[in-house]
C-alpha cells in the first residue's frame, strides 16, 4: 500500500490541475472550490485548482523520490 500512495497523490494533483485548465476554456456562472465553498470568479477558481494541484503533485513526487532512495 505504501508504494501506491505517491501515485494516488500524483493522480489527484493532476486532476486538480486539469480542472483548472478545463475551467480556463469554459465559462460557468458558479465555480465550486471544495465541499460547499463556491465562487463566481473564474480566476480564483483557476488559481485555487492550480495551487492545490501543484502542491499535491509536489508532495507526491517528493514521496516517490524518497521512496526510491
Amino acid at each position: 500500500m505504501k508504494k501506491i500512495i505517491p501515485f494516488i497523490y500524483i493522480i489527484v494533483g493532476f486532476s486538480f490541475v486539469a480542472k483548472g485548465f478545463y475551467a480556463f476554456f469554459n465559462e460557468h456562472e458558479i465555480y465550486y472550490l471544495i465541499f460547499s465553498l463556491k465562487t463566481e470568479s473564474k480566476s480564483i477558481y483557476i488559481l485555487f485548482n492550480l495551487f492545490f494541484g501543484g502542491l499535491i503533485l509536489y508532495s507526491g513526487i517528493g514521496r516517490l523520490k524518497s521512496f526510491k532512495k
